[in-house]
């Protein structure tokens, strides 16, 4: 008698989900696999979305397998590729294609392992391989993207809008911090103005007439009264951005602001009522900013009343098609194509900067590539070079490291650590390969091909 086949679809650990929003539907959801066409051949089509409803799907050229009709590709075979379930985990399997399939930049052969978020080069077709928990909520014209993690936070900024808690929003520079901050006040009702400012950008006596105003007089070059920034957002929302850059003397006014609701101005003897939403933002760990005494505690108590963390965008890849054909529109050019080299790097890249980085690099390939597709012209590719450099996360401002790995990790992602430090990394991370990936410094295939030869398998370190 035949086995049974696993189901696709795995039970959905409910401490990982959210409430459904309200007007959302309901609840948790099974999580579900998806293959994405993240650029087609000309770099125009796409994203599309499959669902992998069994435990394969077979990818060719002609193949009806997306909404957007066959697949038109002359590089791609006809049976080029198969994404096929294996257990818990997904392998691509290659048949023996003409031109072969890439894995994360790596060819197939035969077969290789890919995990959500990896990326499928068949001929001149990228793909990325997917995993969702919930609804698609139809997306949002600011905050950008179908992943798992852009659906998350949009449902977080949802369910906290309409409540007057005061938000902290934490994530590496370029993640979209103000957009997300402007999404709030957008949903809050509120009628007043949003507001932002720069906490970094100021000297303390200059941020402290910015943000509470001045009266005439209160001090040199005072030659008229200044309203201040919370009055100014009175009845809406003050974003105050890069929050953990604020003067130690100066986090002690702010704390009684938001206290009291209500500002002193400069030279000012009365307060002054507000009615102010104040989101805060910060590119910091500020729980490391408290413990050494750098941040005042009541005050980060006071702005974290709601905690939103936002996604680098090297976690949400599927949204890198989205993220280029939005920007390519915004810059009048929204039928331009890419060539196959250039949608694949953008895919691969780690993006250290970001929404703003991935910006930064289509806006320069639109320039350097005059009217034809964009290319990979030797200015993007020493843009991207560049950005390879940059750390992910300042040390200064990195996230803490419970596994102690970061600081013996090999520069090189082609040189691997010794085996107890793949090992101390998969048991932190209770066997999974994209985050023990990301700690080591490696790719996700490295790792499994690590696992491979060591005769080690994931849940070797899943109950350690």
């Amino acid at each position: 008698m035949a086995a049974k086949e696993p189901s696709e679809t795995a039970t959905v650990d409910a401490t990982a989900v959210l409430p459904a929003a309200e007007g959302m539907g309901a609840g948790l959801l099974v999580a579900r696999t998806e293959l994405v066409l993240a650029f087609g051949r000309d770099g125009k089509r796409g994203p599309e979305f499959r669902e992998i409803r069994r435990r394969k799907l077979d990818v060719g050229r002609g193949s009806d397998a997306f909404e957007g009709g066959s697949l038109d590709d002359p590089r791609m075979s006809r049976e080029h590729f198969t994404v096929r379930r294996r257990g818990e985990n997904w392998v691509v399997q290659d048949p023996g294609s003409r031109n072969g399939t890439r894995v994360d930049g790596e060819q197939v052969e035969k077969e290789a392992p890919i995990a959500a978020g990896g990326i499928i080069r068949a001929g001149d077709t990228i793909f990325v391989l997917t995993k969702r928990e919930m609804v698609d909520d139809g997306g949002d014209i600011e905050l950008i993207g179908r992943s798992e993690a852009a659906l998350r936070l949009r449902k977080t900024i949802r369910a906290v809008a309409p409540h007057p808690a005061t938000v902290l929003l934490t994530g590496e520079t370029g993640t979209g911090k103000e957009v997300a901050a402007r999404m709030l006040h957008r949903l809050s009702g509120r009628r007043g103005e949003f507001v932002a400012v720069n906490c970094g950008a100021f000297s303390e006596g200059m941020l402290e007439s910015e943000l509470f105003g001045h009266r005439k007089g209160a001090f040199t070059g005072a030659v008229d009264h200044n309203t201040g920034l919370f009055r100014t957002a009175d009845g809406g929302t003050l974003f105050l951005d890069e929050v953990g850059e604020m003067p130690a003397a100066l986090q002690v006014k702010l704390l009684r602001v938001l206290e009291s609701q209500a500002v002193r101005p400069v030279g000012g003897t009365k307060d002054i009522l507000v009615d102010v939403r104040v989101v805060a933002a910060t590119n910091r760990d500020l729980v490391a900013e408290v413990q050494s005494g750098r941040f005042r505690s009541d005050l980060y108590a006071r702005l974290s009343q709601w905690l939103v963390p936002l996604p680098p965008l090297r976690e949400r890849r599927e949204d890198v098609p989205m993220l280029v054909r939005h920007t390519l529109l915004v810059r009048g050019a929204p039928d331009r194509g890419l060539r196959p080299d250039l949608a694949e790097t953008l895919m691969l890249h780690r993006w250290p900067l970001n929404v703003r980085g991935l910006i930064n690099v289509v806006s320069m390939a639109l320039i350097a590539s005059g009217d034809g597709p964009l290319e990979l012209g030797p200015e993007v590719r020493n843009a991207i070079d560049a950005a390879r450099s940059i750390d992910q996360r300042p040390a200064e401002t990195a996230a803490p490291d419970p596994s102690g790995l970061r600081s013996t990790i090999p520069s090189s992602p082609r040189v691997l650590p010794p085996d107890e430090q793949i090992e101390a990394a998969l048991r932190f991370n209770k066997g999974r390969v994209a985050a023990s990936a990301r700690e080591l410094g490696l790719s996700r295939q490295q790792v499994y091909r690590w696992l491979e030869a060591n005769e080690r398998q994931i849940d070797d370190f899943r109950g350690e």
